[in-house]
């Protein structure tokens, strides 16, 4: 779907070409409960630091004495939280908005007791209030009696049907003497199920991935483009997903989207379908996979004003349109070892045309998806479509998700492990 809109010369000079060279980073928040299993949570630190994490740390009074809060400000490289600092602030809003993920390592019989029954009497067990359900990720620490206790384990059940993820105890000896379960993860456990959760792996290492996104504009005059309603989540979600399971490089043809794309990709900024078709040439032989997410104008006019287009009452205004090169039927000629994936964004059900799109543009998967799901919005539901014929539909879910599902295929379908 086209539409006009105007450009503010501010806006029309912003876009340029741009390296960023941070790498993506995800928010991970740990809460330290009053276990001998704190004395551990540095080791979990350093792990997440190792995988470009940020993290922030806070501490219940009782874990006090047992950790270190100097040790793991110096690991961390924030300052770390506790009740005392906390009281007459809004850190449980703050740090529930800053957070990706609130891991609570140790988790107490008490302190599980507490969440489960909505308790919030501490900075930490009110950020379990404050923070999405979806986002916690406890780590059980207890006696064994206490974990085997009907109400421990109701309390469990209990948070796990609200959405809370609770990883398994340990088996062993404990802090009281005896051995049973109860011990709490090892750190490098618990890293890996952080990891797992926020899409943090190796799959993609040393992989070269190009990404196309956002609308793109064909000028009319100097201050009138031809569009479409693309705000650039999508490509801005695949790219952050190719980061963080590992790729060696991920570079972004964007055209001027709406929604900011991720620290550590390369960033080229173009504006029409022309600049648009350079750039990834440019970039497509040094590929190992091209994601076609750009929604790319078809059509441009024939004829640009350099002189501002002024309505003259009663006269009706014809405008001649071109077509634009197809970028992605071009790659699909050039490539040679790359995994080329396409898009088929389409206003209805049918999804022949996606097929057909995939075979004649010599694509090794095809996304279909409606307008009405995506366009816009931070959520989208979608269908893969593979060369052998195989379809796989995904039901509404946020586009960061999606991406995820996107490349874990891709890279199953390219034999990486």
């Amino acid at each position: 779907m086209l539409y006009v809109s105007s450009l503010t010369a501010e806006l029309s000079k912003s876009w340029k070409i741009s390296n960023r060279i941070a790498a993506a980073v995800q928010k991970v928040l740990i809460g330290v409960c009053g276990g001998i299993g704190a004395y551990k949570i540095p080791f979990l630190v350093r792990s997440l630091r190792k995988k470009n994490c940020e993290v922030k740390v806070v501490l219940t009074p009782a874990a006090c004495p047992l950790v270190g809060s100097e040790a793991l400000q110096t690991l961390s490289g924030n300052p770390v939280y506790q009740d005392a600092e906390s009281r007459y602030d809004m850190d449980h809003i703050r740090l529930s908005e800053w957070a990706d993920i609130f891991v609570i390592a140790p988790a107490t019989a008490n302190t599980i007791a507490k969440i489960a029954a909505g308790i919030g009497d501490n900075l930490l067990t009110t950020l379990a209030l404050s923070v999405p359900e979806e986002k916690i990720i406890i780590a059980p620490a207890m006696n064994t009696v206490m974990w085997e206790s009907k109400a421990t384990q109701t309390n469990i059940t209990s948070l796990g049907a609200r959405g809370i993820s609770v990883l398994p105890v340990g088996y062993g000896e404990l802090a009281c003497g005896t051995s049973g379960a109860g011990r709490m993860l090892e750190t490098d456990e618990i890293a890996k199920h952080i990891f797992t959760r926020l899409g943090i792996c190796d799959i993609f290492k040393g992989k070269r991935v190009l990404i196309s996104s956002g609308p793109t504009e064909e000028p009319l005059d100097p201050v009138r483009v031809i569009t479409n309603k693309s705000s650039g989540k999508m490509g801005a979600a695949l790219a952050q997903a190719a980061l963080l399971m590992g790729a060696k490089n991920v570079t972004v043809v964007s055209g001027p989207a709406a929604h900011p794309l991720p620290l550590g990709a390369e960033v080229i900024h173009v504006k029409s379908a022309l600049e648009m078709r350079d750039a990834l040439l440019e970039k497509f032989g040094s590929a190992d996979i091209c994601i076609m997410a750009a929604a790319v104008s078809d059509y441009r006019p024939l004829n640009f004003s350099k002189d501002k287009l002024h309505r003259s009452e009663g006269e009706k205004f014809t405008l001649t349109l071109v077509p634009n090169p197809d970028i992605l039927a071009e790659l699909g000629v050039l490539k040679s070892n790359q995994y080329v994936v396409g898009f088929s964004l389409e206003s209805g059900d049918d999804i022949s045309r996606a097929e057909l799109k995939m075979k004649k543009k010599n694509c090794d998967m095809m996304i279909f998806n409606k307008a009405d799901d995506t366009l816009g919005k931070d959520s989208t539901a979608f269908t893969l479509l593979f060369k052998d014929g195989k379809n796989v539909p995904f039901t509404m879910m946020d586009k960061s998700q999606a991406a995820s599902s996107i490349l874990k295929n891709i890279a199953q379908s390219m034999g990486l492990r």
